[in-house]
């Protein structure tokens, strides 16, 4: 773990796809193209970044109707700054960016305690995927 350092949190601003993806990749072993990190980042209804200095170490975005439904996606928190309150500010921002949505879903396959304790709960709905693309 770092050194503490002061996280400055912000919402949809000044983020470079490629810095987005040596964190995802560093956070969660994923490889996007950066045209694909730029439809990632302009396609958000909101994002959220965590910085420590001038470095990326969390990310979070929203995608959302404004009405009924937000999904939160993409979370994800430099290993070297896990367990530091970085991804439950990240979650609470954008749970606060989703106003008054009636569900805010998201999907997780490694952080169940993470969510749960953030008031989230499992489904009672199951989650069905349809891979459209096969991607690089």
């Amino acid at each position: 773990m770092s050194s503490p350092q002061e996280i400055r949190y912000l919402v949809s601003a000044g983020l470079l796809p490629g810095e987005l993806g040596l964190l995802l990749a560093a956070a969660a072993g994923s490889t996007y193209t950066e045209a694909m990190l730029t439809r990632l980042i302009e396609g958000s209804t909101a994002y959220v970044t965590a910085r420590a200095g001038d470095r990326l170490v969390g990310f979070g975005r929203l995608l959302s109707d404004g009405a009924v439904t937000a999904y939160i996606n993409n979370m994800a928190v430099s290993p070297d700054h896990q367990d530091m309150g970085i991804g439950g500010r990240l979650l609470d921002m954008l749970v606060e960016a989703a106003g008054e949505v009636k569900s805010i879903y998201l999907y997780t396959d490694t952080a169940d305690a993470f969510y749960r304790r953030h008031d989230f709960h499992p489904s009672e709905k199951r989650l069905y995927v349809r891979r459209c693309n096969a991607h690089p």
